[in-house]
């Protein structure tokens, strides 16, 4: 009797512990003109500045909403669609996402080629 209440203790803290821990931040690009994105899993209210480097870099600062969340658009940024980039998103509370995108194009054709 005494292991089976010890092993219904261990397993409520084990399933209290893993709905108490923490998301990782995430962003992802919701639009490429213009350059739209969404983070999930920041802190609550937490001030986001976002960067985004393609051939010329932006930021942009928001806060998360009362879930973690925000979205935001960069008017005038293009992603270019067969170029890197890269997106971080750094919060004021230690939340911290990364998106680097290196796409697989086609190569250009050959000069002269119809």
């Amino acid at each position: 009797m005494r292991i089976a209440l010890a092993f219904a203790c261990l397993a409520a803290i084990a399933a209290t512990t893993a709905v108490a821990a923490p998301q990782k931040a995430r962003i992802v690009l919701t639009a490429s003109d213009p350059a739209s994105f969404r983070g999930t899993s920041f802190r609550p209210r937490e001030r986001v500045t976002i960067t985004v480097t393609t051939t010329v870099t932006r930021k942009k600062a928001v806060t998360a909403n009362a879930r973690g969340a925000f979205s935001t658009t960069f008017a005038g940024l293009v992603v270019p669609q067969c170029e890197t980039y890269v997106v971080q998103a750094r919060g004021n509370r230690g939340s911290v996402a990364w998106l680097k995108v290196v796409p697989e194009c086609p190569p250009p054709p050959p000069k002269g080629a119809h």
